[in-house]
């Protein structure tokens, strides 16, 4: 029996899809016991050795949650049945609120919203993309850069843009950014608790939106994440009449 290709992806999205849900509860189970154990009094080297083993499960159920919402999102290329209209100055803002504190105070901030242009769209998936692209541009821009977070409207299309000071990105990695698991640098990746798969949820979570990723970027000077939606995504909205 022979598959196409079509099929073959399928087997393979089904396939991570079961083993990831398959290992979830005995991370949980591990990660339980170890904060338990990080409870009780050790000598430095065994309080070393349980907090690495805790924080590897943390990161391996990052890396479990990722799978699972991005086999989600491709298995469901229409548009999601929660469909609402977002609020997304009020819900960018909570998402930098916890980017500052993931910054620690290192990174300047510079926020502009037009506070009556609201998305329509999956509010636990649009978290997720904007998230993943505020809280990367904090991951890659050293200590002392700047991030600024602009959401508005021009020539009849919305804009959510993230542009940092950081380390920028050479151009040939650019076209491989969304691929699943693509890094420009593994090691400082790894280091900084990514998945590899923040760019791969945003870009399927823009299709089902009906819009699209655009990047610039250029070694040493920084990057700009671009989400352009559609007329039709997006409405104008005066949310100061409900409050």
């Amino acid at each position: 029996m022979s598959l196409n290709l079509q099929q073959l992806e399928r087997i393979r999205r089904d396939f991570v899809a079961n083993v990831s849900h398959e290992l979830r509860t005995p991370l949980t189970v591990l990660h339980g016991y170890l904060e338990l154990l990080l409870d009780e009094q050790w000598d430095e080297p065994k309080k070393n050795m349980f907090t690495q083993m805790q924080q590897q499960t943390v990161r391996m159920e990052n890396l479990i949650e990722d799978l699972l919402l991005l086999s989600t999102l491709e298995n469901e290329d229409v548009a999601p049945t929660e469909h609402k209209s977002i609020d997304v100055p009020n819900l960018v803002d909570t998402i930098c609120r916890e980017a500052k504190t993931l910054s620690s105070g290192n990174h300047q901030f510079e926020i502009n919203f037009d506070t009556n242009l609201s998305l329509n769209g999956n509010e636990k998936e649009l978290r997720s993309l904007f998230s993943n692209l505020i809280f990367n541009a904090v991951k890659y821009t050293p200590s002392g850069g700047k991030i600024f977070v602009d959401w508005s409207e021009k020539n009849k299309k919305a804009y959510f843009s993230v542009k940092d000071t950081g380390i920028g990105i050479e151009a040939h990695h650019i076209p491989r950014l969304t691929e699943r698991f693509y890094r420009v640098d593994p090691a400082r990746s790894r280091a900084s608790g990514g998945t590899g798969l923040g760019l791969a949820i945003a870009k399927h979570v823009l299709i089902r939106h009906e819009g699209k990723l655009e990047i610039k970027s250029q070694w040493g000077e920084g990057s700009v994440f671009t989400c352009i939606f559609p007329k039709g995504q997006y409405t104008i909205t005066d949310f100061t009449e409900d409050k």
